[in-house]
C-alpha cells in the first residue's frame, strides 16, 4: 500500500477534458494547471511532417475530413481543430510537434505517442527522433507507443531516446498481455523502456509490485473521477494520465 501519496501527474492530450485535445491551447491549460508531464499523439502527413493528432483521420476531432497520411500539413491548417469541441476555439488548428515542444520548452515532461510504426508512416520514427534532437529536447521528452515495432525501431535508431511501453491489460506472472487480443509478452521485452502504462482497470496489485520489481515505474491510463484516483494511489501506482489533471493536483509531488 502507498501511504505517501505524491504522485506523477500526466495531462492526456494536453487536458482533453478541459479543452480541445492534442491543441495548443489544450497544452497551454496542462501547463497552468502545474502538470508533471503532458501526453499527446502524434501522426505524419503527406509531406513528412509529425503533427498532434490522436485519430489516423480529421473526422472526429477537426472540421476537416480524410486521412493525415494523404494530406500536406498546409491542406489540414484549413480546418478548426477546436470548434468541435467548443466553438470559442474556433481558431485552434492542428500543430506539430516542434510547435507542442516550443511551447512547452522544458516546463513538463512530454510524452509523444505513435500509434503507427513505420509500416503506416514510412520512417516516422526517423523523424520524431530528428525533432527531438534538433529542439535539443532529450532530457525531457519520451516516446510511448502499444505498438512494439515503433518502440524497437526507435531504440534500435537511437538507444539514448526514452521510451514507455502501453498495455491496455498486462498479466503480472505470465507473459500475457491484452491489447486489441492476446499476445505472449513478458515484460523481460521491454528491459529498454523507463516505465508501463496500462489501462487503470487492469492496474493490479500484482502488477504494479511486478513491475516495480523489474525495477520500472507503472503509470495508468486515462482516470476521470475522483474515486478511482484514490482507488489507484493506495494501490501503490507511480502516476496517473487524466483528462481532467485539476483533479489530480492536490497529489502533487
Amino acid at each position: 500500500m502507498n501511504t505517501n501519496k505524491n504522485i506523477i501527474i500526466t495531462g492526456h492530450r494536453g487536458a482533453g477534458g478541459l479543452a480541445p485535445e492534442n491543441t495548443l491551447a489544450s497544452i497551454q491549460l496542462a501547463l497552468e494547471l502545474g502538470v508533471d508531464r503532458i501526453e499527446i499523439d502524434v501522426q505524419q502527413t503527406k509531406d513528412n511532417k509529425i503533427i498532434v493528432l490522436h485519430d489516423r483521420t480529421l473526422r472526429r476531432t477537426t472540421t476537416g475530413n480524410g486521412f493525415v497520411k494523404n494530406l500536406n500539413y498546409d491542406e489540414i491548417l484549413q480546418f478548426s481543430a477546436g470548434y468541435k469541441f467548443n466553438k470559442f476555439y474556433v481558431n485552434e488548428k492542428v500543430p506539430t510537434l516542434e510547435q507542442v515542444i516550443d511551447l512547452i520548452n522544458g516546463n513538463a515532461e512530454l510524452l509523444i505517442e505513435t500509434k503507427y510504426s513505420y509500416m503506416y508512416y514510412p520512417n516516422i520514427e526517423r523523424h520524431i527522433i530528428n525533432i527531438i534532437k534538433n529542439k535539443e529536447a532529450k532530457a525531457w521528452c519520451k516516446v510511448i507507443s502499444f505498438n512494439d515495432r515503433a518502440l524497437f525501431r526507435i531504440n534500435k535508431l537511437d538507444n539514448s531516446i526514452r521510451l514507455g511501453k502501453l498495455f491496455v491489460g498486462k498479466h503480472a506472472h505470465l507473459p500475457l498481455s491484452f491489447d486489441k487480443g492476446i499476445n505472449i509478452r513478458p515484460l523481460k521485452r521491454y528491459d529498454f523502456v523507463d516505465e508501463i502504462i496500462v489501462k487503470h482497470a487492469y492496474a493490479t496489485t500484482a502488477i504494479i509490485n511486478r513491475v516495480h520489481e523489474f525495477g520500472k515505474q507503472l503509470h495508468v491510463w486515462t482516470v476521470n473521477d475522483q474515486e478511482t484516483i484514490e482507488k489507484l494511489i493506495e494501490r501503490g501506482v507511480d502516476g496517473i494520465i487524466s483528462d481532467y489533471p485539476n483533479l489530480l493536483m492536490k497529489y502533487k509531488r
